[in-house]
């Protein structure tokens, strides 16, 4: 079952990518970014305990990997189009 549910997100991901390419892949970067601003905000903001320093610092983490992995995708989605005009 999660393996039907991966492929099919792959799917709606590589036909959503075809459809809209660098602008939907800009739409993610920017859903990241806010992500990572309302968590730092959050790690700044409020006086935080062990276990909720270490679940903020690990969504940030993440959500810097997913950020980079994003800007691979566009950069990739780029090339891609470069080739294509040369």
């Amino acid at each position: 079952m999660l393996l039907a549910v991966a492929n099919a997100a792959r799917r709606l991901d590589l036909w959503l990518s075809a459809v809209a390419g660098r602008p939907y892949h800009a739409l993610l970067g920017i859903g990241i970014v806010i992500e990572i601003v309302h968590h730092v905000r959050e790690f700044a903001e409020k006086p935080l305990e062990g276990a909720t320093i270490v679940k903020t610092v690990l969504a940030i983490l993440l959500f810097l990997a997913l950020l980079v992995h994003q800007a691979g995708e566009l950069g990739e989605h780029a090339e891609r189009r470069r080739h294509r005009r040369d």
